[in-house]
């Protein structure tokens, strides 16, 4: 009785470990890999609006030798992407002032609030239904 109840404890006990140790492992990998993006990008599907930000830890890194781009050229690599999933009918750049930077962001208008596929995909289901 003693072996039924030692064998699977200690397999639940592994398991957890290990889970949690994946998880510290995940959770560093992907912050990293966010300190080393230029920019994000926020979707507002219901305004039909994409909002291209700099990374902020550029222009408020500690280290004066890491600098953000007050320009906002960096941005604009973002419509090739945004463009193939959405389609772009307009873009602006906008700059305000956060803690003594200019800071720029790139609001994108876009032509459909739904990504291509998903257009697609609902069309060829529309068309079968006829």
């Amino acid at each position: 009785m003693l072996k039924k109840i030692i064998a699977p404890t200690l397999v639940l006990a592994f398991a957890i470990t290990s889970l949690t140790i994946l998880g510290f492992n995940l959770r560093t990998l992907a912050q990293s890999h966010i300190e080393d993006q230029d920019y994000f990008i926020k979707l507002d599907r219901q305004a039909n609006i994409a909002i291209v930000e700099p990374n902020y830890g550029y222009f408020f890194h500690p280290d004066p030798e890491v600098e953000g781009d007050p320009t906002g050229q960096v941005l604009y690599q973002a419509l090739s992407d945004i463009n193939q999933e959405y389609g772009v009918k307009e873009a602006r750049m906008v700059r305000f002032e956060r803690k003594g930077y200019m800071v720029p962001n790139l609001y994108v208008f876009l032509k459909s609030s739904e990504p291509q596929e998903m257009l697609a995909e609902s069309q060829s289901v529309n068309q079968l239904s006829m």
